[in-house]
């Protein structure tokens, strides 16, 4: 048989084809559709063709191989709606899920055993000198105030918290150079650690009675009853790993730190009050003062590592400590009700301002309240603070003086300001003291934010002093325990040595307020 495409001439409709001829005319319109269409494949290039069989080659196992997409879960913005997120690998915390907890006003949920077991008397209950009105500002008020969570901190991870930046080898190096410490002071800071890393206990926690948990390393153990103050304890035990720059996430001591923490979260008491999240951590033989230790561990934990398994917790503890607030702006022993005092004031503040550094929601009428506590209190123009009133020049607190001058400082009072400048005088001629390591604490941090000539001889004499008091031999060796007085006796040896490795890390523990590059601004009121 002739081929078709050899011999029909070109100007030959498809009717009058051979094949048409040769197999009748009822294949004519199907032939003439074959000949149109191959005629219309030979006029397309080659690399043309090659290219569409590649397309429909590639689109056909994209078909097969495509899986369902990714879910991407923002951990700072994801609502308790059930759904999980990415599991949290280095520090996950499942206690404080906003689901699992009650719904209550003042119910207290048990604490976490301590697996520890020591002989220790009943805390013995903290007298409350006298009952005032209830706290005018409510929960729900204080709800309104503060942004959700999710809305005010869904960015926190893009900010840095360059206030806690002074922590980190390069600017501990440079600050500690700049304002006045040494090799030697920082060779007790680390025999400090090393001797509270010994006193945790295997659950986490620390004691007072830090006999009960090594009974070779050193005796003036704490007061009875503040035996079973956990919370306190391992808050204030945290506190020098923290300023020494250490995290749960990295340093020597990250698994101290690590355990320190989830034993504290664990240990505190969940609550919603008027629709806030709470978390509780006032306990027996530490009141007020635990809840406001734990707070300010928590809130620079998170500032420094950003690790959004901390962000509800502390979070959560900020809320509380608002709530907690008393009618006259501050704090005591107790939540509400009560005659406040400077020195819970102090720790609070310094919760609420580590929060506030951290990026977490900061309630300003909770610093307004406190801001109206202080004036008070004061004396003088703000030189001169007493305890729970105004007192005079010859019944002034030392420490009650520097709580409150460090309080002015943070809630804005500049350098220049008179009530500072003849605070930090008065703070001079007070001088170090070789008794009370509370106020030596505040005063180092007025007379260091401050500086000047005052700064240098004050840190002289404090800081050569303290590492010659330091024990340098035996199972004491890196702890301190000197004076006396009512915050000495109930903390004992772990109080004590705590609160000097915290004065020995004030060169770089925070940035300096009136530096010219200091990172820490001031509350907003």
């Amino acid at each position: 048989m002739p081929d078709v495409l050899e011999t029909r001439p070109r100007n030959v409709p498809p009717s009058a084809s051979v094949l048409g001829q040769n197999h009748g005319d009822d294949f004519e319109p199907e032939v003439a559709n074959y000949q149109r269409h191959f005629v219309l494949f030979q006029a397309v290039p080659a690399w043309a063709i090659s290219m569409l069989v590649h397309v429909v080659v590639l689109v056909l196992l994209g078909l097969l191989t495509i899986a369902d997409p990714v879910k991407i879960v923002n951990v700072l913005s994801a609502s308790s709606s059930g759904e999980e997120g990415p599991e949290i690998e280095e520090f996950t915390i499942d206690e404080i899920d906003p689901g699992e907890i009650s719904e209550t006003e003042e119910a207290a949920e048990p604490m976490v055993d301590v697996t520890e077991t020591m002989d220790v008397v009943e805390p013995i209950a903290v007298d409350v000198p006298m009952e005032i009105a209830a706290v005018p500002i409510d929960m729900s008020d204080l709800a309104a105030e503060m942004a959700p969570s999710a809305a005010s901190l869904q960015s926190l991870a893009s900010m840095s918290s360059q206030s806690f930046d002074s922590r980190s080898s390069d600017s501990k190096k440079r600050l500690l150079r700049e304002f006045g410490g040494n090799d030697s002071s920082e060779a007790a800071v680390a025999r400090a650690l090393k001797w509270l890393a010994k006193h945790q206990m295997p659950n986490g926690a620390w004691t007072f009675m830090h006999t009960a948990v090594r009974s070779d390393s050193g005796g003036n153990p704490g007061d009875t009853s503040r035996a079973k103050a956990f919370n306190g304890a391992t808050a204030m035990a945290l506190l020098p790993f923290l300023g020494a720059g250490q995290t749960h996430l990295q340093g020597e001591y990250k698994d101290v730190i690590k355990r320190g923490l989830l034993f504290l979260v664990a240990n505190g008491k969940p609550k919603v009050i008027s629709g806030m999240p709470t978390l509780d951590f006032t306990e027996s033989g530490g009141t007020l003062y635990s809840h406001g230790l734990a707070a300010i561990v928590l809130c620079e934990a998170f500032a420094m590592t950003e690790d959004p398994a901390l962000l509800q917790p502390a979070q959560a503890a900020i809320n509380f400590t608002a709530y907690a607030q008393n009618a006259d702006g501050g704090w005591r022993y107790q939540v509400r009700g009560q005659t406040s005092d400077t020195s819970v004031v102090g720790w609070h503040l310094m919760a609420l301002k580590s929060a506030y550094m951290g990026h977490l929601t900061v309630p300003p009428t909770a610093i307004r309240g406190a801001v109206s506590f202080l004036d008070r209190v004061q004396s003088d123009g703000g030189a001169l603070y007493g305890y729970t009133d105004r007192i005079t020049k010859i019944q002034a607190s030392p420490a009650c003086t520097a709580i409150g001058l460090l309080s002015r400082m943070y809630t804005g009072w500049d350098k220049q300001h008179p009530a500072i400048q003849k605070g930090v005088q008065n703070l001079s001629e007070y001088g170090v003291s070789k008794t009370n390591v509370y106020y030596n604490y505040y005063a180092a941090q007025v007379l260091r934010h401050h500086g000047g000539p005052e700064w240098d001889a004050f840190n002289t004499e404090l800081r050569d002093w303290l590492v010659a008091q330091q024990v340098e031999s035996g199972g004491a060796s890196g702890s301190w325990f000197y004076g006396g007085g009512h915050a000495t006796d109930a903390g004992g040896r772990l109080y004590v040595t705590s609160m000097s490795t915290m004065i020995l890390e004030v060169y770089y523990r925070h940035m300096p307020i009136y530096a010219a590059t200091a990172s820490e601004d001031d509350f907003p009121l």
